[in-house]
This record gives structure tokens, C-alpha cells and sequence, in this order.
């Protein structure tokens, strides 16, 4: 099933894609600052506040004080002022942000309302006594896991209030109310496309079969091409087509008009500007992108590990010949992966998609950052079930980029502690809707060649 979208095929050139197995060198990214800035300022280029989910639609509760300095210097600033509102890691890049060629991302693995209300979570129960929202002393409750509540609080982790903050692309996961995720996210500006699994876990439950996800903000990126690979195919682990649960999308970044006149902005600049031109396609500088969301094998056996490695592999086969049939430049699209791979970073499936170009802009923030603390996990939880049971903590899910082909990462939304978590025992709890982190992340796309 496959819903909100256009295809446009262009002609194929000639030409064979692939991803480039050797990395560009990210210099860039290691600069923390510029020779014109002192050792104080740069200690400021990478500002670290705490994260939660829950306080999403709370952020940016402050003006920047005084007045706005025309040089760059001051404009600098004023960014990282941003940032630390918006409570991320940022990273210093050579000259002005292009906001016509950043690309925000959410990443987030909702949590299935069929697995919700049967994996026997340590830190919630589904219809249970925390259905007030803790209203009445969350000290004494549990978490209530029931979708009419905890839909909710994934629209507003995922969403903002601010139209230039919200973020252009949200890749999910286990999708199983996708009517209700398209219904909400409209009223945000968003289209999406929908894959569901055959072969879905929620069968067994007589729920609803989960699937992956993208939705898109309309003003930023048209949808030119979609691609669903293996669908459909006859059995679930077929290797000649298991890529997965895999859902690919290309895009055309719109470009902000030039300014009007009177001195009205045109672009992304939200509320602040009233005569706001609609984005156009400006022909010859057109910035073709492709966003791949992924959720591979979940087992964690040999097996599991040797199945999530053949299903990576069919997944770049399958970008590759999705970008040759589609793009018109195969030699300078973008790409994105975001995903549940249910691999550490480590694994064989993390570092051949390294191994292809891609890299992590988690990885690649905390080590601009130089905070070895960054990013311990991004899922932990901890279940009582007869076949699931046991603690479960570490790092499965990415943001990955096209660095390889230019693309750099200006900041991501940092990840919260265990002490930043209201539960001793994980995810899902309060202010934390889903057994797995939303990571967020603004991936800067090279200028159009």
C-alpha cells in the first residue's frame, strides 16, 4: 500500500550507479573552528542541552537578545544561540547555512500498537493505571502504552510549532495506524508513503500489519519516485529480494525565490515574513535526493547477523538501480538512510553501508564534539515476556548520510542519559512514547553541480 505520491521517471543515463567505496575526506567536519575565532568561541560552535521528547514543543522559548550584527561574526553567533534553544550538538561549517540546501531529519522507530500492547514492558502496561498521564502522582503509576494516548505524544516528539524548525523529512517504523500518522502530519504540511510487511510480527496478534513510513514537508521536497523492494515476494526470507523492510523515495529539493521586491524574503523563513513566495524549481540547479528507510532482521543470533548483511547488500543493489532508472544525475544525487537496523555499530550491515560512503552524523557529531558520551543507546527497555525477556540497551538506530558526495552534518538533536529517563527499567515511560529514541539531525547538501 502505497499512498500521497507522484512518479516522474526521467531519462536513464547511460551510465552505472554506484556508491562510492572510498570516503571523502571530512576535514571540514573536524574543524571545530576558523582561525578568526579565539579558544572561547570555539568551545561555543558545539552547545549541549539536554534532550526529551516531551519538552520538544517547548523549545526555543527565548529570543535572541540585542540587536542582529550585520557581520559574519555576529551572525555566527546568533546561530549558536539557535542551537542551544533547539537543544542540539552543532558543528562549525565554512560560511552561512543555505537553509535551501539543509535537510532536516527525524529518525524513529514509534513502536507498534500490536507489539505495544503485547511485549510485556518492565516500564508501562497497556491500559493500566498511568492512563491519566501521571496527573495523579507518576511516582505511584505506570506508563499507559494504549495508542489513543501515546499517538499523541509521538506526533508532538516528531513535530514542532515553529514551521522553519520542523524538520523536512520523518522516516518511521513500525507503522501500524498509518491513516493516523497521514491525518496528523497533514495538518502539518506533510504527504507520505506507506509500505506494510506481509509478513508483519503483528499477525500473530490479530493486529493490524506495522510497515515503514516517510512523510515529507510539501514546501521543501517534491516526490518525483518511490521504489518498494520486494513487493511483493512469496516468502519472508527469500534472499533473491529480501532487502528488508525497505522503502525508497526521490526527491527534488524546491528552492527558495529570491527575495521580492519591498525586501520581503522569500524561503523558509516561517511567520516572520508575511508575503512569503511559494518555493519554485529553478531548472539547472535542481538538488535530486534519495531517502531510504530501512527496519532489517531483529534477531540477535549469528543468524540474525548474517541475514541483516544479505539484506544491506540487497538494499544497495536495489538503490543502485532505483537512482540509474530515476535520476537524472546519478553521479551527484544525495542520500540519506535512516533506520531501524538492528545492528550495533559495529556489526558487518553498519560498516559495509561505511563501507559504501554512508556515515552516521551521530558518530560524526560526537566526534567534532569530542563527548565520548554521546549516543550510548538508542533503545533500552526491558521486557517480561515468556520469549522476550530481559534488559535491552544499545545504539540500532541511524541517521546516515552521502558524505562521501559532499553532504555534511550542521547538528543533531542530542540523546538523552539513563538519568534523563523517569524509569529504571527503560522505554516506553513518560515523555518517551516508544521503546526506541526519535534522533533528529540536519544533513547540509552540497550546491548542485
Amino acid at each position: 500500500m502505497c499512498t500521497g505520491y507522484t512518479v516522474q521517471q526521467s531519462t536513464p543515463p547511460a551510465r552505472a550507479f554506484a556508491l562510492e567505496t572510498s570516503l571523502r575526506s571530512i576535514a571540514s567536519l573536524a574543524r571545530v573552528t576558523r582561525a578568526r575565532r579565539n579558544a572561547h568561541e570555539a568551545h561555543d560552535s558545539c552547545v549541549k542541552m539536554e534532550f526529551s521528547p516531551a519538552r520538544m514543543n517547548e523549545r526555543r522559548e527565548e529570543k535572541v537578545e540585542g540587536e542582529r550584527a550585520s557581520d559574519a561574526d555576529a551572525d555566527a553567533d546568533a546561530d549558536a544561540d539557535a542551537d542551544a534553544r533547539a537543544n542540539v550538538y552543532r558543528h562549525d561549517v565554512d560560511g552561512a547555512i543555505d537553509l535551501g540546501r539543509a535537510i532536516d531529519v527525524v529518525q524513529f522507530n514509534v513502536l507498534a500498537d500490536g507489539l505495544a500492547a503485547n511485549d510485556s514492558f518492565a516500564s508501562a502496561t497497556y491500559g493500566g493505571d498511568g492512563a491519566d498521564g501521571g496527573a495523579s502522582g507518576r511516582e505511584s503509576e505506570t506508563y499507559d502504552l494504549t495508542f489513543e494516548r501515546r499517538g499523541r505524544e509521538i506526533i508532538r516528539a516528531i513535530t514542532s510549532s515553529e514551521r522553519a524548525t520542523a524538520p523536512d523529512v520523518v522516516s518511521l517504523q513500525e507503522v501500524d495506524r498509518y491513516d493516523f500518522f497521514e491525518s496528523e502530519l497533514k495538518k502539518h504540511g506533510y504527504a507520505g508513503i506507506f509500505k506494510e510487511d506481509p509478513w508483519s510480527p503483528c499477525r500473530k496478534f490479530g493486529a493490524p500489519n506495522d510497515g515503514v513510513a516517510i512523510f515529507y514537508k510539501m514546501e521543501k521536497l517534491e516526490l518525483v519516485g518511490m521504489h518498494a523492494p520486494g513487493v511483493p515476494r512469496s516468502r519472508k526470507d527469500d534472499p533473491a529480494t529480501n532487502a528488508g523492510k525497505t522503502l525508497m523515495a526521490r526527491f527534488r529539493v524546491k528552492r527558495p525565490v529570491a527575495p521580492s521586491v519591498g525586501g520581503v524574503f522569500g524561503g523558509y523563513l516561517g511567520g516572520i515574513v508575511k508575503a512569503v513566495r511559494t518555493p519554485v524549481f529553478s531548472g539547472v540547479d535542481l538538488q535530486e535526493l534519495i531517502v531510504v528507510n530501512t527496519h532489517l532482521e531483529s534477531a540477535k543470533t549469528v543468524d540474525g547477523i548474517i541475514t541483516r548483511l544479505e539484506q544491506t547488500k540487497e538494499m544497495c543493489r536495489q538503490l543502485n538501480a532505483f537512482a540509474t532508472n530515476l535520476c537524472a544525475d546519478v553521479d551527484n544525487v544525495q542520500i540519506i538512510i535512516a533506520g531501524d537496523l538492528n545492528a550495533t555499530p559495529n556489526e558487518a550491515c553498519v560498516v559495509h553501508l561505511r563501507g559504501r560512503g554512508m556515515r552516521s552524523a551521530y558518530d560524526d557529531m560526537s566526534a567534532a564534539s569530542n563527548d565520548t558520551m554521546a549516543n550510548k543507546f538508542t533503545t533500552w527497555k526491558t521486557r517480561t515476556g515468556l520469549f522476550k525477556n530481559g534488559e535491552v540497551k544499545h545504539t540500532i538506530d541511524y541517521i546516515l548520510y552521502s558524505a562521501h558526495r559532499g553532504s555534511k552534518v550542521v547538528s543533531v538533536a542530542k540523546l538523552p542519559s539513563e538519568e534523563d529517563i523517569p524509569s529504571s527499567t527503560g522505554l516506553p515511560t513518560f515523555g518517551f512514547p516508544s521503546d526506541h529514541l526519535p534522533l533528529r539531525a540536519r544533513i547540509l547538501l552540497p550546491p548542485s553541480k
